[in-house]
């Protein structure tokens, strides 16, 4: 399993959260998906739910992990978006200790 999927998982399994979004916003998916489609292969690609880039220019190197989260209205949004940044950057530093990591969580939506 890759790191975006078990922190896709992760973070499902949170209390407060109520779905993970594409990381994108809907145009860029659409595009994508018919660019895909257009395509050599003709494949389509896959929604993307967790992204994750590593810059490695500096000493250390950074991964930055981006996700778009619904909460349930149990957890206060500012809290809620600690508590998922927190568990992102402890998942990442038990799997790639090297790496540094920035977490940027946006609350896309809160239901009550």
């Amino acid at each position: 399993m890759s790191v975006e999927a078990e922190i896709h998982q992760l973070v499902l399994g949170m209390d407060g959260i109520s779905a993970v979004f594409v990381v994108d916003p809907l145009w860029k998916n659409v595009v994508s998906q018919l660019g895909s489609l257009l395509g050599q292969d003709g494949a389509s690609g896959q929604l993307q739910f967790v992204d994750c880039s590593t810059d490695r220019s500096g000493a250390n190197p950074v991964m930055t992990v981006r996700l778009r989260i619904g909460a349930d209205g149990s957890v206060p949004a500012p809290a809620l978006a600690r508590a998922v940044a927190a568990t992102i950057r402890t998942h990442v530093k038990s799997v790639q200790p090297d790496v540094d990591v920035v977490a940027a969580v946006e609350i896309s939506a809160i239901s009550v």
